[in-house]
């Protein structure tokens, strides 16, 4: 979790150094490539375990020639809609994932754009059993905490609001190592298909 809370603070302090330029983009020399800057925020829904998980999460990334995506991410999901039953008692599961987010925008020119790109991730997994009895509060007894690793190939959609603003929503997959010895969940049970829709800044 602590690695993805860094991850999102540089996201956002490269969307806030390159909104605050006179244009995203700009040409320091003759022959050199176009470098602009991207970022913005979005809600994810996944389903790992068959269970819908929701999701923040924030993502910037340098675009270079209007094309190349070289950048990164930060999501964690939020909590109280992520619990399961583990030895019959309820168990809320907290995630936090962050790392790499590389690709392609295809046609960058276009009111309709698509990309296609991965992320490559490192995560946070942790659970909290909970009991109460009769009349009581609600007490935390035990919890596990493992890290995961991700691989998410993903389609990106981007629509053109304004000169600086597109409405983007993806959809893609994550295929997941490390949860070995989970034993609340697995690799196979936190793969999943996810969908994302939110906003991103910048000029393409």
């Amino acid at each position: 979790m602590k690695g993805a809370t860094i991850t999102l603070l540089i996201t956002v302090f490269s969307v806030t150094n390159g909104l605050s330029q006179d244009t995203i983009f700009s040409k320091i020399s003759n022959g050199t490539p176009k470098v602009g800057v991207i970022g913005g925020m979005y809600f994810d829904l996944s389903s790992p375990k068959q269970k819908l998980s929701y999701s923040i999460g924030g993502r910037g990334a340098a675009v270079i020639d209007q094309k190349w995506i070289v950048g990164g991410f930060a999501q964690g999901n939020i909590a109280h809609n992520f619990n399961y039953t583990y030895i019959g008692l309820p168990a809320r599961i907290y995630t936090g994932q962050g790392g790499l987010w590389l690709g392609r925008f295809l046609f960058p020119l276009k009111k309709l754009n698509l990309a296609l790109s991965s992320t490559f991730s490192w995560g946070d997994f942790g659970s909290e059993l909970r009991i109460s009895n009769e009349g009581e509060e609600l007490r935390i007894i035990d919890g596990y905490n493992s890290d995961f690793y991700q691989c998410s190939p993903e389609a990106d959609f981007f629509v053109k609001l304004a000169p600086f603003l597109r409405l983007s929503a993806s959809i893609g997959y994550r295929f997941t190592l490390g949860m070995k010895y989970n034993p609340i969940i697995n690799n196979q049970q936190m793969n999943s298909l996810f969908t994302q829709v939110g906003f991103t800044l910048g000029k393409f």
